[in-house]
């Protein structure tokens, strides 16, 4: 990630301030990309999720493969696909069958695994909402 996608970076004298709930997140991110695991973490609109999730990440790089995905509002299946077939940087062309899809999609996951990181997912029928504040 770059220093661009933080926020607050052109503050002057900005940091970030560590808090019960920011070691809660870091202590979770961790335990859970060493595990291969996936997690969700959610709250209310404006108690720091992605600021969380963002410091929490920058942690780990290089170390580990970080990627984001942004979903639009209520995005589809076939949505969320195409959109870790782009963040995974797959050759070729996406697959046109949904288990075709999903097989390519867990093969690729399973070769080398990423920390693969949805931001604004509420209210999309998909189930992983980053960082809690």
């Amino acid at each position: 990630m770059t220093a661009a996608t933080y926020q607050y970076v052109d503050l002057p004298d900005a940091s970030v301030v560590t808090t019960r709930a920011l070691l809660t997140a870091r202590e979770n991110i961790a335990d859970t990309v060493a595990a291969r695991a996936m997690m969700c973490i959610h709250g209310g609109a404006g108690f720091g999720k992605t600021l969380a999730v963002n410091t929490c990440l920058r942690g780990l790089e290089p170390h580990e493969d970080v990627r984001k995905i942004t979903f639009r509002a209520r995005p589809t299946a076939r949505a969320v696909r195409y959109e870790l077939f782009t963040a995974l940087d797959l050759a070729g062309e996406p697959p046109r069958h949904p288990s075709e899809f999903d097989r390519l999609l867990k093969t690729a996951l399973a070769e080398r695994p990423r920390c693969e990181v949805p931001l604004r997912c509420q209210r999309s029928g998909v189930t992983t909402e980053p960082a809690s504040g």
